[in-house]
Formats: structure tokens, sequence, C-alpha cells
């Protein structure tokens, strides 16, 4: 290690900053470069380190940030060190890093932000979509506040009780045209729908609002004096009613429900094994009735019905039907002696 007989002097300090290969990955550490390098009090540099492909050797690229003096607080960010220190000089000698500030101005400024100034991508009454453990959900926006260079969004979840503040642009998209999502759902353009997570809430042109697509389904048709045909209720393959031993069985099913944007709770259903599909079963085509999702080959698919609960807290959520696995449900048929167990799966579809 080399032993130097005199400190260093402020430009090997200098040097050793412009030139040091680390990230600056807090505010403090910003400042600090920042400061180290001769700008103003709280301006900050942004620094992060890339590697080139060929050799390996860090790259260094930084972005000077600043604030335009306490009257102006407007943001100016620059991309290298020499309009950023030409920037520093003027703001050192006028007090401003806006050229057109002052009348007087012979600097021959051409300092200007190398950024335009954020503009929120959203607004007070936009209905947007909000991001929340990898699913969309339906929102208004009630309030927008400006956080350094960045914007945040409190909003109330559309079809439930809630609210959820301090949301980033990055977790918000537009929202969908609730006229297209209805007619992708197989409703003409006069209804309306839009998400809640993995679920839809589908409104009517009188206004009435469905949870379930196929209570909502069942009126369209109706009004369109379609009806429900025989073969709708049959399917293909149609239902097994007897011949496997959980027919009959009633189940317990458990699965979580987000009834905030923060707080999730647990539901259980009880239900009804009415029918299944076996492996081997085929429909008018030959193909497999059903093909697991989890090997993709055939095997038997069980429909449940569930115990309707008008006054359960949360019916706006519960279950109708399911068709399930064998394993998902064959540890979860009711003794007499055993309370409710359960866990939560991906809902499973016939194959048509």
């Amino acid at each position: 290690m080399t032993v130097y007989p005199f400190p260093p002097t402020a430009a090997q300090l200098y040097c050793r900053a412009m030139f040091d290969p680390k990230p600056t990955t807090t505010e403090t550490s910003q400042k600090q470069l920042a400061y180290a390098l001769g700008y103003p009090m709280d301006w900050r540099v942004e620094r992060t380190i890339a590697y080139d492909e060929t050799s390996g050797k860090p790259i260094i690229r930084d972005r000077i940030h600043a604030l335009g003096g306490k009257k102006n607080k407007t943001k100016f960010v620059w991309f290298n060190h020499e309009a950023a220190q030409k920037a520093a000089a003027l703001f050192a000698e006028e007090g401003t890093l806006t050229p057109t500030t002052l009348p007087s101005n012979i600097n021959n400024n051409n300092t200007g932000s190398h950024l335009l100034p954020p503009a929120p991508l959203y607004a007070k009454g936009d209905v947007v979509q909000v991001s929340y453990e990898g699913k969309w959900w339906e929102a208004q926006i009630t309030k927008r506040k400006k956080k350094d260079d960045e914007f945040f969004y409190s909003v109330f979840y559309l079809g439930e009780d809630s609210t959820q503040d301090d949301i980033a642009e990055e977790d918000l998209r537009p929202s969908e045209d609730p006229g297209e999502l209805a007619v992708s759902l197989g409703f003409t353009n006069d209804w309306k729908a839009s998400r809640k997570g993995a679920r839809y809430i589908i409104t009517s042109p009188t206004g009435e609002q469905f949870t379930s697509k196929k209570a909502a389904m069942k009126v369209f048709n109706e009004l369109l004096g379609k009806g429900t045909s025989k073969d709708d209720d049959v399917g293909d393959p149609p239902w097994r009613t007897e011949g496997h031993a959980l027919i009959g069985k009633r189940i317990i099913w458990s699965f979580e429900h987000r009834a905030s944007a923060t707080r999730r709770i647990q539901i259980d259903q009880m239900g009804t094994v009415v029918g299944y599909i076996d492996a081997k079963d085929k429909d008018k085509n030959g193909n497999p009735g059903f093909l697991s999702e989890s090997t993709g080959e055939p095997a038997n698919l069980f429909h449940v019905i569930f115990e309707d609960q008008p006054s359960h807290p949360y019916a706006g959520v519960l279950l109708e039907t399911q068709d399930f696995e064998e394993y998902e449900i064959k540890d979860k048929v009711i003794p007499e002696d055993v309370g409710p167990t359960g866990e939560a799966s991906k809902k499973k579809k016939r194959k048509r």
C-alpha cells in the first residue's frame, strides 16, 4: 500500500470521485458524489455502472440532477458533466438555471436541461387499471401528487369499497374500453364490462350489474330471445352422474379474496360433486373430454355446485360452480367429524 506524505489535493479528490466505478444507490450517496465533484448543495449525481461486452471494463454513466433555486422549482437533468458544470457556474453567478430569466444575460447560456420537465400520464377522474400481484384491477383516480420527478396516484377500486394510495405510474395503464371488452366476452356493444382481477363486472343496458359471466350471459340470451338450449346444458361429452366414488360427496373449498388493496381474506365454500367426465370419455369429434393441465393427458374432471349463500359478506365473489381435477378435491371431502380445510387452485375448463 502506497503511503503519501501529504493529504490528497482537491484535484486528486475530484479525480477519484469522477472515476470511481461505484454506483450511487441512495439519495445521500448521490448528493455526496455531487458535492465531491464541486456541484452546489442538494444537487445529485446519479451514477450507474455498465460493462463493456468485449473487455469487461466498467463504463460510468452519470445523470446530474438539480433544482433551479428556492424560487424556481423546475427540475434540471444533464447527461454529461460539461453541460452540468456550465449550468452550475451560471447558477453561482445569476442564481438561476433558466436562460431567459434575466434580460441582461450575456453569458451565452446554452445549459438548458437535457430532459423535458416530467408530465403526468393521468389526471383526477381518469379510469385506469392497477397492477396488483400480476393482475389488473379497474379503478378511478381520486388524487395525484408529485414527488421529485415522479407522480403518484390515489385510486378508488370500482366494484369494491376500497382505496389505495401512492401508486406509481409504472403500476397503472389506461382502462380498456368497456364496450369493446363486453363485445370480446360475447355481448353486444350496448353492454359494458370491466376487469376485477381475473373476474369481470358486467353491466347490462338497464344498469344491472353481474359479477358472474354465466349469469350475465343468461340474461343477455333472454333479452335476445335465445334462452339456453338443452344441448348447451348437456355438454360434450355429457357429465356422468354415477360411476365414481366422489359423486354426491360434499367438499369444502378455500380460496383467497383481495378485500382491499392491502388486505386479503380466506373464503371457505361448501359444494357437492354432481358429475364427472371420465378420462376415457370422448367428445363428438373423438377428442378426449378433458386434458389435465398438469400432465396434458386425458384425466377425470369433476363438476361441483356450491351452496347458495346470499347473506355471505362477500357474496359477490362466491363461486357458483367450478370444475376440478381429481387430485384437487380428493382430500377436500368433508367427513362428518372433520372441520373445514382446503387451499386455492386455478379454475379448470372443459376441452370443447
